[in-house]
């Protein structure tokens, strides 16, 4: 068993002070605690020969790299941090998008005694400076030049920074700037490094210890500067140990999985690099307009046999299936649509327990099989699906294609999933516990017993790095992490989660009310909408803000006002026929979108489509729980909600604080009728 450093709590908010582990004797003999290097050298000795890593070259041509080489590459990248002066218990910063080289530097941080601090790229200067200072970081390494001008900006103020590492040209710089503390990657990788610099790297790994801090993750936040999340070696290793006993399906050396989620967030780092190792898996780096619309082109190319996606990517596959049937012709949609019904039928059969017909089966999955491969889901073994609930219809769509969902819990405060749903006996259970992990629900009430979610675990956190108040408020007396998320349990044992206690709306009246349970039935009712954000915080009613499906520039990642095929089928229902969102809004929209400001513009619905859009209102409110939930008013914006336009963050979440700001003046309307 590792050796493990003395510890008196089992939080910590310090690099140079390790936990105690969360466990019983028999628990730590189950699973033993682990180092990352210790885990890291099992993995590329067994599989050695076999490919780790493809990335596109400039010839655009995929690239592998052998686990061998891997582990090559990740010394030579802990001889280049020690080099540059990486102190024990400090930190690595990265800023950059997901590549080969994110996965050597992270690793290597960690083999030297120190911390990988993952950033998102997206994060302005000033949010870089908090990560870089609050994690005491000695090096950063940035993506290109781009990333480059924020450390630039903001270096004079960050003493403890040593040296700054461009990975990707062009360069403003070269080798004579070394001196300032500025290094191209692709020199410190053809370096050479001295004897001595080489038995420091084994002295260092010694150090290492499994309760030790191992990666630093700075949650988005909602209000303020991000918090950074301490993950032990024993953490992130026991949770992607766990999990992988219930993949005993996949085949090791033979799996493949896409890298395109930031990898400075938990749930990339725990499936991209980790569970996957175990695995022998190989990882495919998508370029980085993945999330602006290239993803299904990486999927076609690799064909990966594992996946994890947030709801909204999902959704955006939808979208492209529904865009593939609406361009077929007559029969060959209607064939698609019953090989779609007969499919989603014969999963509800299997997981209600209900005998089924495996000669219908066959039949539509020859149909089924072509929607598969032209999105490249044909090698496809499992889909995980988690970041936020996900509605039932959702889950049906990819029954009907013969694709079952698996519903992940986690965050980064319990070092990823914990909570899946592998036996997809209902689609409304978020799932189980992994093996080692305890749930309870605090205060339940009502009729399900619903409450807040709490968890307890060797995957619970360490605590937040320099910040003893807030992690003492997310535990507690007994070690029980309050999550925030509403959630009850059946008798069964199966979690139900229904989305963040922060996020509750509470009226005027008094009432709580959850809005990703409305946002989800007006969407169903209403498939044309993109996103609904219901208002309501401390007002007398609800109102709801509605954008519709258009397509998003793949290169920009803006909104364009190009109407997607549910949009112009549904007003086409309604007897119209427009092809753009701002032609049907009866708005001009300048060229630039970027400098925008939606309250400017007047948007002007046909007499149609307010009538239509009100009906799908009125439809939720018959189904809605009380009078107080019921929607009275609502708003048609723009354009949709995006990454580069601010409502949506790095991962795809509706951001709700910085819709109500942006969009202020729309709603303050809706309460002055």
């Amino acid at each position: 068993m590792t050796t493990l450093k003395t510890a008196s709590s089992y939080t910590s908010c310090s690099l140079h002070e390790p936990v105690k582990i969360l466990a019983t004797d028999e628990n730590l003999l189950d699973i033993k605690p682990q180092t990352i290097p210790e885990f890291f050298h099992q993995c590329c000795e067994k599989f050695k020969d076999y490919p780790a890593l493809a990335y596109k070259n400039k010839l655009d041509a995929w690239t592998t790299v052998s686990y061998g080489e891997y582990e090559r590459n990740v010394e030579q990248a802990a001889l280049a941090l020690l080099y540059l002066g990486v102190q024990p218990r400090s930190s690595v910063g990265i800023l950059s998008h997901n590549c080969p080289e994110w996965f050597y530097i992270n690793l290597a941080a960690i083999r030297i005694n120190a911390v990988s601090a993952g950033i998102y790229t997206t994060n302005s200067a000033e949010a870089v400076f908090h990560v870089l200072e609050t994690s005491d970081a000695n090096v950063v390494v940035v993506d290109d030049s781009k990333q480059l001008e924020k450390i630039r900006s903001i270096r004079s103020s960050l003493p403890h920074l040593k040296a700054v590492v461009q990975l990707h040209g062009p360069y403003d710089f070269d080798q004579e700037h070394q001196k300032d503390g500025y290094y191209r990657w692709s020199d410190l990788y053809e370096m050479q490094f001295s004897s001595s610099l080489k038995e420091d790297l084994v002295l260092r790994e010694r150090e290492v210890a499994a309760n030790d801090c191992a990666l630093l993750i700075f949650t988005s936040g909602t209000v303020g500067m991000p918090k950074g999340c301490m993950i032990s070696h024993d953490g992130i290793l026991f949770s992607a140990k766990s999990i992988n006993r219930n993949l005993n399906y996949l085949s090791p050396g033979h799996e493949k999985l896409i890298s395109y989620l930031p990898l400075n967030h938990m749930a990339a780092q725990l499936f991209d690099i980790f569970m996957g190792m175990e695995y022998g898996v190989v990882t495919y780096f998508t370029d980085r307009n993945a999330l602006k619309g290239t993803l299904v082109q990486t999927f076609v190319e690799v064909q990966p046999t594992v996946f994890f996606g947030v709801p909204r990517i999902f959704e955006k596959i939808q979208e492209q299936i529904v865009l593939l049937e609406a361009n077929s012709g007559c029969l060959k949609k209607c064939l698609l649509q019953k090989a779609r019904t007969i499919m989603q039928q014969y999963h509800l059969n299997r997981i209600e327990g209900k005998p089924n017909s495996f000669l219908k089966y066959w039949l539509a999955s020859k149909i089924t099989n072509r929607i598969k491969e032209a999105l490249g889901f044909s090698a496809m073994k499992d889909c995980f699906i988690g970041g936020a609930p996900v509605a039932e219809e959702l889950k049906l769509f990819f029954l009907s294609l013969d694709i079952p969902l698996t519903d992940v819990f986690g965050m980064s405060e319990t070092s990823g999933g914990v909570i899946f749903n592998f036996e997809k006996t209902n689609l409304a259970a978020t799932g189980k516990p992994i093996e080692g992990v305890e749930v309870k629900i605090k205060d339940p009430s009502g009729e399900k017993g619903e409450g807040e979610l709490l968890i307890r675990g060797r995957t619970n956190f360490m605590g937040y790095l320099k910040e003893p108040e807030k992690t003492k408020g997310t535990f507690t007396e007994d070690g029980w992490l309050l999550t925030g998320d509403v959630a009850y349990l059946d008798n069964q044992g199966n979690v139900f989660v229904s989305g963040r206690i922060k996020e509750l709306i509470i009226t005027a009246g008094g009432e709580n009310i959850s809005p990703l349970y409305i946002e989800n039935i007006i969407k169903k009712e209403l498939p044309c909408l993109s996103n609904v954000v219901v208002i309501g915080d401390h007002r007398k009613y609800l109102t709801a803000l509605l954008t519709f499906k258009t397509d998003i520039d793949p290169h920009t990642g803006f909104p364009m006002d190009t109407l997607l095929p549910e949009t112009k089928e549904w007003l086409a229902s309604l007897d119209l026929h427009y092809t753009h969102l701002w032609e049907m809004l009866h708005i001009e929209m300048p060229e630039n979108i970027q400098d925008f400001d939606p309250n400017t513009v007047d948007v002007q619905l046909d007499n149609k489509v307010q009538i239509a859009l009100e009906d799908g209102i009125k439809r939720y409110n018959q189904q809605a729980i009380s009078n107080a939930q019921k929607i009275q008013y609502f708003s048609v914006l723009p354009h949709d909600f995006s990454i580069p336009t601010g409502e949506i963050g790095p991962t795809l979440k509706v951001r709700r604080n910085i819709v109500q700001s942006k969009y202020a003046k729309v709603i303050d309307k809706m309460y002055n009728k």
